[in-house]
């Protein structure tokens, strides 16, 4: 799919075998047969874009409306360092925001959060802070005057404060999250 993707690909999409937990990164330059097929398909797999590495090799926008509308679950993801200076998803939520400013910071939130729980078939578990979940979190700090969520986004220091299924991995002392 998309203009020097792999010829597989189409085909892939073309067995439409929705037990398969198909995550798919990229998806840049599709064309409108790619559309035409996905519109098609009764396989709503779930897509990972990264929008540095898009922006490193100057694909056109990424078309986050109509893939939603089709019914596909969009996550933030990081590429790799060939395209990008560093792995951090706080830099993927602020790429992912300046190529799409009328997007909700929490929507952009969730696309780390959320919908990769859904991606990986853990929604049930990983993605929220909510009973029975596992306690997986870190904590940044927000001043709590402004939106939490575009506080998150801004964040560009490192994570002071960590939990891995219930453990505290990581704090520095007197650091304060959100």
């Amino acid at each position: 799919i998309g203009r020097g993707g792999s010829p597989n690909r189409p085909r892939a999409i073309e067995v439409d075998r929705p037990y398969l937990p198909w995550i798919v990164a990229h998806l840049n330059e599709l064309t409108e047969s790619d559309f035409e097929l996905l519109e098609k398909s009764a396989l709503k797999f779930h897509i990972v874009h990264c929008p540095r590495s898009r922006d490193y090799f100057c694909h056109s926008q990424f078309p986050l409306e109509r893939l939603r509308a089709l019914g596909f679950n969009i996550c933030l993801g990081t590429d790799s360092l060939a395209s990008n200076d560093s792995l951090s998803l706080f830099d993927e939520m602020r790429a992912f925001q300046k190529s799409f400013p009328s997007a909700p910071p929490q929507e952009t939130f969730r696309m780390v959060t959320v919908n990769p729980a859904r991606a990986f078939r853990r929604e049930n578990e990983l993605g929220g802070i909510r009973p029975g979940f596992k306690a997986d979190m870190i904590a940044v700090p927000c001043s709590g005057s402004a939106d939490v969520f575009e506080q998150i986004i801004a964040f560009d220091a490192p994570v002071a404060w960590m939990m891995v299924n219930g453990s505290v991995i990581a704090s520095v002392p007197g650091s304060a999250g959100c």
